[in-house]
């Protein structure tokens, strides 16, 4: 007989290994390269993902699900079982601990909002499209708050940045942007929502944040859904709108010279924004 302590880590392995395909972990290892200097890098070096950045500096997640699988070159899904990464105030941790249920998890997150959706609207279909540098911030996509969520929690279990969807598609929405765009701009300037300016100040951007003062300088706000609007709302008016103070193209490339001049800030944020569209429940 399977003991409850193995078998629902390897209930949850099974599960998220569908939702996270062997491409999505190939585009995202390769994809998100080492650079220096995002906008709440903090003084950091990026190590392949903008989880690690963050265990390079002050926040405490050297030990998370999504560093271990970078550290050990293994997917998230198998860093659980296999690497023995520290799970503690991850989603799951408490079901993976105790051998309780799944409520809380990835994987019912997903099947949740999936379910909810096709419910309401039967004929709604994902969007289909491969993000690049390229892209034109300024096309929506229709997707939930809580399939956002899913998504998230799919890509990075545990992410602070977890619960926010709504946020992030209201942000989009009344701006007219993609709304995997405003989160993955965010999991990459706050390290999934772990970083001290992100945690400590709500500021999931690194809004005010220069080379020489990581932190203090950091503009506080007094929520994460605060810091979103502020800077959504800057972005559109300054970068992506056409006669706009830093316009060039309403994309990740004309943004980064100017918002951010780290070397593969743009690539970043798109690759993170292709592995959310792809770990998006869908009917």
């Amino acid at each position: 007989m399977i003991r409850p302590r193995v078998f629902f880590p390897l209930l949850l392995l099974i599960l998220l290994a569908v939702a996270c395909s062997r491409e999505t972990r190939q585009e995202f290892a390769t994809r998100v390269l080492p650079s220096a200097g995002t906008a709440a890098a903090e003084g950091a070096v990026v190590l392949r993902t903008a989880a690690v950045e963050a265990a390079q500096t002050n926040a405490p997640v050297a030990k998370t699900l999504a560093a271990e699988a970078v550290r050990t070159g293994g997917p998230i899904v198998r860093t659980v079982v296999s690497e023995g990464a520290i799970i503690g105030g991850t989603i799951g941790a408490e079901a993976l601990a105790t051998g309780g249920p799944l409520a809380r998890t990835a994987v019912a997150r997903g099947i949740e909002a999936s379910e909810t959706r096709a419910a309401q609207e039967p004929s709604y279909r994902c969007p289909d499209v491969a993000f690049t540098v390229d892209t034109d911030l300024n096309v929506p996509v229709d997707i939930s708050g809580a399939q956002l969520d899913a998504a998230i929690a799919a890509t990075v279990p545990g992410s602070p940045l977890i619960g926010l969807g709504d946020a992030f598609v209201d942000a989009a929405r009344a701006r007219g942007l993609n709304a995997y765009y405003v989160a993955a701009h965010a999991a990459w300037d706050s390290a999934w929502g772990t970083s001290a300016v992100a945690t400590r100040k709500n500021n999931l951007f690194g809004y005010g944040v220069t080379p020489a003062c990581p932190y203090d300088c950091a503009v506080p706000f007094n929520s994460q859904a605060e810091s979103i609007d502020f800077v959504t709302t800057l972005v559109k008016a300054d970068y992506l709108t056409l006669g706009g103070r830093f316009y060039t193209t309403p994309t990740l490339r004309g943004m980064e010279p100017i918002y951010s001049g780290a070397t593969n800030w743009d690539d970043g944020v798109a690759a993170i924004m292709n592995l959310l569209r792809q770990n998006t429940p869908c009917p």
